[in-house]
């Protein structure tokens, strides 16, 4: 990247003070400068035109009254801390707080001059009234509620399973298939009670975000429409509104076909999502027509309480189908007519009156869902797991999507979330992903952001927060930019983990955080601080603290948004895997993640394969480099399991691997069910999109037969005794 000139008119400064890094280091530790042209289209994403020196002017003065007068509409602080005012707050306040409390004081100045009150010990989202002036002021706890909290014992053991919710199979009943191609959120409840049964805590799950009906071959949980609703096709009709009314909208579909579908090995999402939806519709018309009084007023309840989002993003379900071309293609809605891209517009308006019954199968569809969610988690804790279901949110939505056309004012529009040239990606990468603008987080109080946590929370035991490292800093590349004409962007961290803690409390919940690879300092503290898990993965934990393969999408190769690669190391690598009573306790302990190799796969170097196959090596790489590196790696891990054999066993050897990653003193063990089952393939490969089938995969087993395997049985006993242990 070309260094840019530095510019006299104030851009740099009013860059610095919108949080944007102007100058940063790459991975070859060479300084790079930002052009002038990408700090004005980061600068305008956030309202703040830069095109000449008086819109910079004026955009710097903007900046400055808001940072010095303005109280925000939320205020963010803890539980009794020292919380500062503006410049302006002066004289008595009242906070009126959501217990009923009244609490009345006085502003006071520091020596620094600088007003500031005591926050409350209450935590909540309370009212501050200033003499001219009130906001929200959001008291968060110390910490999310800790493992601990949650169970009840002072130093917590607990374990769980981790599922891609569409790889699951049920067995059928009778001759019909109870998945019909695809896992659902029924086969999510057998398998919550099912993993109950076997003594698991949690059942973490993949990202179960709305995606796109007109579109079900865009499969990746990565890339959702909408954070804030769920997989419509993931809805398990039968155990809301009855077998029966299963049966009969299922009337026109031919059981052979089924089977059929239900057979394969990777799932036919067109095929399967046609069938799936075939099925809702013919429910929802007979739903209209003589739905039970009592379901249709939880559905109505439904709509009330989910209110204008749930039924913009109906409606631009309902306006993306209709938009195909005759083709089959779709255009996304940036290159719709121009009256259609405004969800508050009056063609937008007398469209939805015009479809009404389309509208309504979206939010019924969606209804179901949400259902189907809440009964899982609520089976899995009633039949003993301590804490239910940890759902997955993604780090961003797709630009094309449902979130993006509904809630345009809050996105940094016109940017990709991506990652800045490495030694490994010359040219950078872009996801092709959403950001909140936080400019704009902090002018609506931060509601983009706690509306999307509650929506995750709604129904389940806790939230692992993909690549939390966005939090704090986000690349971002200008449409129709190369990624490295990017730029790094600053983030509110304290203010959003405060919230984050304050949320987990009301729900009752833990929160995880993906930290893999490349953490800044101090990062970690941060989350451990805020009662955040972080993770610890068994191919990461390195003896040296230079021999961390495993890299953060900020920094380093990740060559999708739900990617995250490993470099296995060379020939100069350390030769220890640190023992797991060495692991950081502040931590999940997990033997894999749904984009890196499983148990068997590393072992067998089926991701080598895979990249060999696909030319996915990296620049300096070789086959022959890589697989002599992964013999030393089976070796050195071989060595801490204490395996007597050498050379190492040829087959995986899953238990004492479970074994050694569960002896661990992290207060959570989590394994994904692709290593109970002896799964070869990880669900998705990294920088591979059609050439590897990623999202399709199912397990070959139904749960109940999973669990009835003996081998299976054993990895499970393995992982429980690593638990047990004091």
């Amino acid at each position: 990247m070309k260094r840019a000139k530095a510019e006299p008119d104030g851009l740099s400064a009013l860059a610095l003070d919108a949080g944007i890094a102007e100058h940063w280091t790459d991975a070859r530790q060479r300084p790079q400068q930002v052009s002038p042209d990408t700090l004005r289209a980061l600068l305008a994403a956030m309202d703040l035109p830069a095109g000449t020196a008086g819109d910079i002017e004026d955009s710097r003065r903007r900046l400055a009254e808001q940072a010095a007068d303005a109280l925000p509409p939320m205020l963010v602080t803890r539980c009794n801390a020292r919380t500062v005012l503006p410049q302006s707050a002066r004289g008595p306040y009242r906070i009126l707080c959501e217990s009923g409390r009244i609490l009345d004081g006085h502003i006071q100045a520091g020596a620094d001059r600088v007003p500031f009150m005591v926050a409350p010990d209450e935590p909540g989202y309370h009212r501050l009234l200033l003499t001219s002036a009130e906001a929200t002021l959001a008291v968060a706890p110390q910490k999310a509620p800790s493992l601990a909290d949650l169970t009840g014992a002072a130093s917590p053991r607990c374990w769980g399973l981790a599922a891609q919710v569409y790889s699951l199979r049920q067995d059928a009943r009778a001759t019909v298939p109870r998945t019909h191609g695809f896992g659902d959120f029924g086969a999510l409840r057998e398998l919550a009670v099912a993993a109950a049964e076997q003594g698991a805590d949690m059942l973490a799950i993949s990202p179960v975000h709305a995606m796109y009906t007109a579109q079900p071959e865009r499969s990746s949980p990565y890339s959702p429409s909408n954070r804030l609703f769920l997989n419509v096709l993931y809805a398990a009709p039968a155990s809301v509104l009855g077998q029966e009314a299963m049966v009969r909208a299922l009337s026109g579909v031919e059981l052979a076909e089924l089977s059929a579908l239900d057979g394969l090995d990777l799932i036919d999402w067109p095929a399967a999502a046609a069938i799936r939806l075939r099925v809702l519709r013919a429910l929802h018309a007979e739903f209209s027509r003589s739905g039970a009084v009592s379901q249709r007023a939880r559905y109505g309840q439904f709509c009330e309480d989910r209110g204008q989002a749930l039924r913009d993003h109906a409606i631009f379900e309902a306006l993306h189908a209709a938009q195909r071309a005759p083709d089959g293609t779709i255009p996304p809605w940036q290159k719709w007519p121009a009256a259609l891209r405004d969800p508050a517009s009056s063609q937008v308006r007398r469209f939805a009156q015009d479809h009404p019954l389309e509208v309504d199968f979206h939010q019924f569809a969606q209804w179901l869902a949400a259902e189907n969610l809440a009964a899982a988690h609520t089976a899995g804790r009633e039949a003993g797991m301590r804490l239910g279901l940890l759902a997955d949110l993604a780090v961003g939505a797709s630009p094309d999507g449902s979130h993006a056309w509904s809630r345009q004012a809050d996105l940094m529009r016109g940017m990709s979330v991506g990652a800045p040239p490495d030694i490994y990606n010359p040219l950078g990468q872009g996801w092709g992903l959403t950001a909140f603008s936080p400019r704009a987080l902090h002018n609506n109080g931060y509601a983009a952001f706690i509306e999307m946590l509650r929506a995750v929370l709604a129904h389940t035991g806790g939230v692992r927060i993909d690549h939390i490292l966005g939090m704090a800093r986000l690349w971002l590349v200008p449409e129709g930019g190369s990624p490295a004409d990017g730029a790094y962007l600053r983030y509110p961290l304290d203010e959003i983990l405060a919230l984050i803690a304050l949320e987990a409390w009301r729900h009752r919940a833990c929160a995880i955080g993906e930290n893999l690879g490349t953490v800044p300092e101090g990062f970690d503290d941060r989350l451990k601080d805020n009662g955040v898990l972080g993770m610890n993965v068994l191919w990461f934990m390195r003896q040296a603290p230079d021999a961390q393969p495993g890299t953060d999408r900020t920094d380093a190769d990740a060559a999708s948004p739900d990617a995250v690669i490993t470099e296995a190391p060379g020939p100069d690598a350390p030769a220890g895997f640190t023992p797991p009573a060495d692991w950081p306790e502040n931590a999940a302990a997990m033997t894999t993640t749904h984009d890196l190799p499983t148990l068997r796969g590393w072992w067998e170097e089926r991701d080598i394969d895979w990249r060999v196959k696909l030319n996915l090596l990296g620049h300096d790489d070789d086959e022959a480099s890589l697989r002599a590196a992964r013999a030393q790696d089976r070796e050195a891990l071989s060595r801490a399991l204490d395996l007597d054999a050498d050379p190492p066993p040829v087959d995986a050897p899953a238990p004492a691997l479970l074994r050694f990653v569960s002896s661990s003193p992290c207060p959570l063990l989590l394994v994904p069910m692709e290593d109970i089952a002896g799964v070869l393939d990880q669900p998705n490969l990294p920088g591979t999109i059609d050439t590897h089938p990623n999202w399709r995969q199912r397990l070959p087993l139904s749960i109940r037969a999973t669990f009835a395997d003996p081998a299976a049985q054993a990895r499970l006993d393995a992982a429980r005794a690593g638990r047990r242990q004091s």
